[in-house]
């Protein structure tokens, strides 16, 4: 029950920091190095991930989440929900941005529909 009242809390604090944000998905990402398929619907990022959404709808899941000085630290099996994939990793850090919401990780796996 307490794991379940982190993840609906974490859901929450991170829809509430898209509320002023529209629903078109506009993200930057950059990294060391990225493995991207033959059919462009599977692509890694690795080394140093971020990525600024600017625009975005989006909602993640987690294992864990932890909040400090206006950041959000999501660990274990995290999924970040766009409209068109959903991004996998163990660990992301998102702090909000005057352009959004910028996410850094180690490494980060997009599926896209």
């Amino acid at each position: 029950m307490k794991l379940f009242k982190k993840l609906v809390l974490s859901t929450f604090i991170l829809s509430g920091a898209f509320s002023n944000i529209s629903t078109a998905n506009e993200m930057e990402i950059t990294a060391k190095s990225q493995i991207i398929s033959a059919d462009s619907k599977l692509r890694t990022y690795t080394g140093d991930v971020r990525i600024a959404f600017n625009n975005g709808n989006l909602s993640t899941k987690s294992s864990h989440a932890s909040f400090k000085d206006g950041q959000t630290v999501m660990e274990g099996d995290v999924e970040i929900i766009l409209s068109n994939a959903i991004a996998k990793t163990e660990r992301v850090t998102f702090t909000p941005s005057q352009q959004g919401l910028i996410a850094q990780m180690d490494k980060v796996t997009f599926t896209y529909k």
